[in-house]
């Protein structure tokens, strides 16, 4: 069947946002009926607000899509730039894809300090660490270690800090770069 139409109404709840919380709602509620728990209910105001707009399907924003980044970007204190580089993220990798993004850490010897080596067995250049961060000498590309053991990967255009979530993560340095370039010399 067809699924229920909200009424735009003036003044009142914008019928997409109001569409997409409702169908969210429910199939939390199924979730919970089947599984006895909600993993939602421990998200911060944020994290939710990410899963939230992750859930909307498409790869671009549609006018009714912008409008939901931007209530739920200002509801949660962020902008709708933020709001979309983190919805990249959760796609990437759910909380974990998030945390990545949004947290530097210092990973204890072991995993991180085996990468390197491996990438340049690989024939790859000798990535510059920083933190949990392996990134390119050109600047275009960078690995970054979860704290769940996987390698994300993220492209930036060179000289610029402005880094976005690529590809997926893959518990392999060289494996999380697979597919970011088509051309071996772009790495």
């Amino acid at each position: 069947e067809q699924p229920p139409a909200y009424p735009s109404v003036p003044g009142g709840p914008d019928s997409f946002a109001l569409d997409q919380l409702a169908t969210d709602a429910a199939a939390r509620a199924h979730a919970l009926l089947a599984t006895g728990r909600d993993d939602v209910g421990e998200l911060t105001l944020w994290q939710d607000a990410v899963r939230l707009a992750a859930a909307r399907p498409g790869s671009g924003l549609t006018a009714g899509s912008r409008a939901l980044y931007s209530s739920l970007a200002s509801a949660a204190g962020r902008t709708p730039a933020e709001l979309a580089r983190a919805v990249a993220a959760w796609r990437q990798g759910g909380p974990d894809g998030l945390a990545v993004l949004e947290e530097p850490w210092d990973p204890p010897a072991g995993r991180f300090d085996r990468a390197r080596p491996l990438l340049l067995a690989a024939d790859l250049p000798a990535f510059r660490p920083l933190r949990n961060r392996l990134t390119h000498p050109r600047g275009h590309i960078q690995l970054r270690l979860g704290r769940d053991g996987l390698w994300y990967a993220y492209e930036s255009e060179p000289g610029q800090d402005d880094w976005w979530p690529r590809g997926t993560p893959d518990p392999d340095p060289v494996g999380a770069l697979t597919g970011l370039a088509t051309d071996p010399d772009t790495l």
